[in-house]
């Protein structure tokens, strides 16, 4: 009876054990693919054919920041950029977004909070087939603000 009473102890530790291990595992792979996404930054492109058509270029970056922080330092580096000719067309803080141009093409940033310190910072550019590629503006941009915050960010390979 005694040996019975051990045996099933020991199973319902056991199964209990494996229970623990099961839920923690789900939230270690979330952390392990976030460390292995923060700071890489993705981009997608596509170029009209025809010259008046419709192309776009977009950055995005998970940071390890709160989305307010990520989205005033976004903002600060755009108002810096207006000696190069960026202009702030749009901003609303609430939504944590903000429109800009450089007299040729449209721009804008949006950041969401992903959790209390993970954000994600999405930077897309609009324009016709016959004016640049501004993918390399768009992506420079995420690199800015990364600089900004003081993390590193480096581009995806291709």
């Amino acid at each position: 009876m005694r040996q019975a009473f051990v045996l099933r102890r020991a199973l319902l530790g056991g199964l209990a054990g494996l229970a623990a291990a099961l839920a923690a595992t789900p939230a270690q792979a979330a952390v392990f693919v976030a460390r292995r996404v923060i700071g890489r930054v993705e981009t997608l492109s596509q170029q009209s054919p025809a010259a008046a058509g419709a192309s776009f270029d977009s950055a995005t970056v998970m940071l390890e920041a709160p989305a307010a922080h990520v989205y005033a330092k976004a903002v600060e580096s755009l108002r810096r950029a207006g000696a190069e000719g960026i202009r702030i067309t749009n901003e609303d803080a609430g939504l944590l977004q903000v429109q800009f141009t450089n007299g040729r093409q449209v721009a804008g940033i949006k950041v969401t909070a992903l959790g209390e310190k993970l954000s994600q910072l999405l930077v897309t550019s609009a324009h016709t087939g016959d004016q640049p590629n501004a993918a390399a503006l768009v992506a420079d941009s995420v690199l800015r603000v990364c600089r900004d915050l003081n993390v590193e960010c480096l581009r995806a390979p291709k």
